[in-house]
């Protein structure tokens, strides 16, 4: 009998506010886990947005559908209940301190973790309110009857929060086949493929540094993929450095358009000032593109040979990294080859294998094996 399964995220792939790397791994979990769970997943509801099942997902929206805060909170309030009344062998709640999910301790219940933003609290919303976010995520985690982490480093901030003895499995993100085949044809482009998030994902950084890479080789593009709250603040930000000519912001895009972007770029850049996993990292290195990504987070960790790491926040170096890349043809060909290889660890049937050892550990109450730091 296949392991019913409750799981709850407010992200949501479609989702116009937050339609991030989380939510598209848990889409891919379940696809490659049909037959094996019945699982369906909550997710925060949104303009348009109705219960459905997708490729075999089963889908239910909860709370209103706008404007976002209300939105989040009310989905925070239904997905409380649910995990208290549902009928379920194991629930995860994909962690974010924006959802305030407190759950149940009397049942089978993880939370899979794929950042913690303690650390960089005080940096986002100042000391007091910070302290405060911190106090709450850590309550929070604390209720889980065990945890799962997308990263080394997730795991041993996890560590350090629940101290000894935590049970928690290591479970990465995923990349499909498909990208591991894409042909790589340069074009004279760079790529950002991500949420529109000025301060998590660094883009001031990046438009400053792209700034820079084109006074010195002008007709050189940047290309923005992806939706966000902060499309307007990044084309005022191009427009103040004098650089809207050059960078286009493309919103959502189809499988089609992400795999052809994926195959002309140069160079795929990932600024991010922290990052619990980084899927977009390992799916453009499954395409064969190289990186230059901030050396912050679980980056380091999933970038690997794969790509050159400069400091989170450093435009200037940022600049120097892109250029000495599009002055190589030769090493963007070595990185390319590298990228691919180190990507092997992360296709989707061996992460969705882990999960449902994480899955079948929450139901039965089993201990965690230890996590490994590749496969």
């Amino acid at each position: 009998m296949a392991l019913k399964v409750l799981h709850c995220i407010y992200d949501d792939p479609a989702n116009p506010w937050v339609a991030g790397g989380g939510a598209v791994r848990v889409f891919e979990l379940y696809r490659h886990l049909a037959g094996e769970v019945d699982a369906t997943v909550a997710t925060g509801r949104f303009p348009g947005a109705k219960d459905e099942t997708i490729d075999g997902v089963r889908y239910v929206r909860l709370g209103v559908e706008k404007p976002y805060p209300l939105s989040r909170l009310t989905y925070a309030a239904a997905a409380n209940r649910l995990l208290r009344t549902a009928d379920y062998d194991a629930a995860v709640f994909d962690f974010s301190t924006y959802t305030p999910l407190f759950v149940p301790t009397d049942r089978p219940v993880g939370i899979t973790v794929h950042h913690v933003t303690g650390p960089t609290a005080d940096e986002r919303w100042g000391r007091a309110l910070g302290a405060g976010i911190r106090r709450m995520e850590r309550a929070m985690i604390g209720r889980a009857s065990r945890l799962s982490a997308t990263s080394a480093a997730t795991f041993e901030l996890l560590q350090d929060l629940k101290g000894p003895g935590v049970e928690i499995d290591m479970v990465y993100a995923g990349v499909p086949d498909e990208l591991f085949a894409l042909p790589h044809r340069e074009q004279d482009y760079l790529l950002y493929f991500g949420r529109l998030d000025v301060i998590q994902k660094g883009l001031d950084t990046l438009l400053a540094a792209f700034a820079i890479v084109a006074a010195e080789r002008p007709g050189l593009e940047l290309r923005m993929a992806g939706r966000g709250k902060d499309a307007d603040r990044v084309r005022e930000m191009a427009r103040g450095l004098g650089v809207e000519g050059s960078v286009r912001l493309l919103g959502a895009v189809s499988e089609d358009e992400r795999q052809a972007l994926f195959t002309g770029a140069l160079v795929q850049l990932m600024p991010s000032r922290f990052e619990g996993f980084g899927m977009v990292a390992a799916e453009a290195m499954a395409a064969g593109v190289p990186l230059v990504a901030a050396a912050a987070g679980s980056l380091p960790e999933v970038v690997g040979d794969g790509g050159v790491l400069v400091p989170a926040g450093d435009a200037p170096a940022l600049a120097a990294a892109v250029s000495r890349l599009i002055a190589d043809a030769a090493e963007r060909a070595r990185l390319s080859r590298a990228a691919r290889a180190s990507a092997e660890r992360f296709r989707w049937n061996a992460v969705a294998a882990d999960h449902l050892g994480f899955l079948s550990r929450i139901a039965a109450g089993a201990r965690a094996p230890r996590p490994h730091a590749s496969r």
